[in-house]
């Protein structure tokens, strides 16, 4: 893939667990903000954390899973 896709998926990335972590904080969620914050960190393409390929798939499953399983803590009513 070209590089500018992947600056384009950290930027929505960083963006979507930034958004997630503000309405779990509001929700007086106890971990998650904390969790999608770190999310954040790991995906803001300020700061580049540079991980091998294989950890970088590892850890796209997970952020996936993640926002999947608690998607349902962190719905808002728009």
């Amino acid at each position: 893939m070209p590089y500018g896709y992947y600056m384009l998926l950290r930027l929505v990335a960083t963006g979507v667990f930034a958004f997630a972590a503000f309405i779990a904080f509001d929700k007086n969620c106890k971990a998650l903000p904390w969790v999608y914050g770190f999310m954040a960190l790991v995906f803001n393409p300020i700061i580049k954390i540079h991980f091998p390929k294989e950890i970088w798939a590892v850890v796209d499953v997970a952020s996936g899973i993640l926002l999947l399983t608690t998607a349902k803590a962190v719905k808002t009513n728009v």
